[in-house]
């Protein structure tokens, strides 16, 4: 068996990781890995002329541990002579703000203090592992991540390097005990609280039971995988090429000519290129889109992906502000009236003469919710948002409320409630969205002119248009 050493420097001259003079940059948290890592690299130092900075970061989670931690890897830093650079980071207060899982934001604060540290030029080493990577792959094909999820931890991802990507823990330890050298353990991971845990403590001693060589079959697959993930990647390098269309679009009729994969691929560059998060479940909505025709919001009414004519196209939109008021026309035209809103809705009004029927427990019905009896109208119609002093009153609910007092007990997010659109008259609130229309002017089975309204999706609108 190949000793973490060797098996490393294997790494280093196959996949040119490293260079003559290069700046690391290098991540170590005390742990196993990393101090293997930082060994690693100290011992071929003077071999590469290499400038080493150990960076740890303090999450903060641990308390008096996450100190030990700290004062561990500054004895580190002092033991191989090396400068280090520390941040103390509340990894649980950053999680809290961003509204992202403590991994998630321990990870994202991890790499952007490590990019600081390596500065334009330098690269950064972090001391993933075989084992990393496989328990990566387990948790990617849970997700249903597709190719790419499966292919592992990649090796080099921009200028961040992984020395010690084919070395398992048991020969990180090993590696450990030649050397002498000491490290510390988190306590957080003895737990099963993080997914990554559960797969480490329970999933992979399965695998290994059946087949105690599934470490290196694991890799030897994920490396096939690679290779396939690569060509995916030429094939739909050479594809947008040659169906790129104006302004950053793509020929449709070409995208839905190509082996699924290779169009999928396409679709998930678009979101990419925005800085999107990727699903399975955007990209079939985002396939289903461009077979059919229309516009599906992909980004928090922000972002829209667009199949018209033959173009397929993401496409950013400015951020809602306040729209002026303006007023409908009166009486409506044969037509009826139609008015793009923002953030992707339209506006679509009609008239129409007895409509409701005279059995009275049709007018609770969602539909009619929507309806206002024209002839309780008075003055002019203005369609806005809300006001601070608007109130509604529902039909067969007590009494009237402000707007806000019903978005809430609704569910309405409160960054949701400017945006929503309000149809008002001389008196008052007429409609609100998506409440209905106030009790003072909702159709009933007297109505004899009604004005029925609706908001649509603009994709509801380009379909029914």
């Amino acid at each position: 068996m190949k000793e973490l050493r060797e098996k490393a420097l294997a790494a280093l001259q196959k996949d040119s990781l490293l260079c003559q003079g290069d700046r690391i940059a290098v991540g170590v948290s005390g742990g196993a890995d990393s101090v293997a890592l930082l060994a690693f690299l100290c011992s071929i130092r003077e071999e590469y002329d290499l400038a080493l900075t150990v960076c740890h970061l303090n999450h903060c989670l641990r308390g008096a541990e996450s100190d030990r931690d700290e004062r561990f890897v500054r004895e580190l830093a002092e033991r191989f002579s090396l400068p280090i650079l520390v941040k103390r980071v509340e990894i649980a207060a950053l999680a809290e703000e961003t509204g992202s899982s403590l991994e998630a934001a321990g990870r994202e604060a991890r790499y952007a203090f490590f990019q600081e540290a390596a500065g334009e030029d330098g690269k950064i080493a972090t001391a993933h592992t075989l084992d990393d990577s496989i328990e990566t792959l387990l948790l990617n094909l849970t997700r249903g991540t597709g190719l790419r999820g499966l292919c592992g931890i990649p090796k080099r991802r921009g200028n961040i390097i992984r020395p010690l990507l084919s070395c398992t823990r048991e020969e990180i330890l090993a590696y450990l005990e030649k050397e002498g050298l000491p490290h510390v353990e988190d306590s957080s991971n003895d737990g099963d609280d993080y997914t990554r845990n559960r797969i480490r403590h329970r999933v992979i001693p399965e695998l290994l039971a059946i087949n105690p060589a599934a470490p290196a079959a694991m890799e030897r697959t994920m490396e096939q995988l690679s290779a396939q993930w690569e060509l995916t990647e030429t094939l739909a390098d050479e594809a947008q090429q040659r169906l790129a269309a104006g302004g950053g679009g793509l020929l449709r009729a070409g995208v839905l000519a190509l082996p699924e994969p290779i169009g999928d691929r396409l679709l998930l560059r678009l979101l990419e290129e925005a800085g999107l998060p990727l699903s399975a479940r955007t990209l079939g909505e985002m396939r289903r889109v461009a077979e059919e025709g229309g516009v599906l919001d992909v980004g928090q009414r922000r972002w829209y992906f667009t199949a018209r004519g033959n173009i397929l196209r993401l496409e950013e939109r400015p951020r809602w502000e306040p729209p002026e008021p303006c007023s409908l026309p009166n009486p409506l035209p044969p037509e009826g009236f139609y008015r793009p809103l923002w953030e992707g809705r339209c506006l679509k009004i009609s008239q129409c003469n007895n409509l409701v029927r005279k059995e009275p427990e049709i007018f609770h019905n969602y539909p009619l919710k929507n309806q206002v009896d024209c002839d309780k109208i008075k003055g002019n119609i203005m369609i806005r948002t809300r006001r601070p002093k608007d109130r509604l009153r529902l039909p067969g609910r007590a009494g009237g409320k402000p707007l806000s007092k019903w978005y809430a007990e609704e569910g309405v997010p409160a960054a949701r409630r400017d945006h929503l659109l309000v149809l008002a008259d001389d008196e008052g609130v007429l409609w609100a969205e998506p409440m209905g229309a106030d009790r003072r002017c909702r159709a009933g089975s007297e109505s004899q002119h009604i004005l029925t309204v609706e908001v649509l999706e603009e994709r509801e609108s380009y379909e029914n248009g």
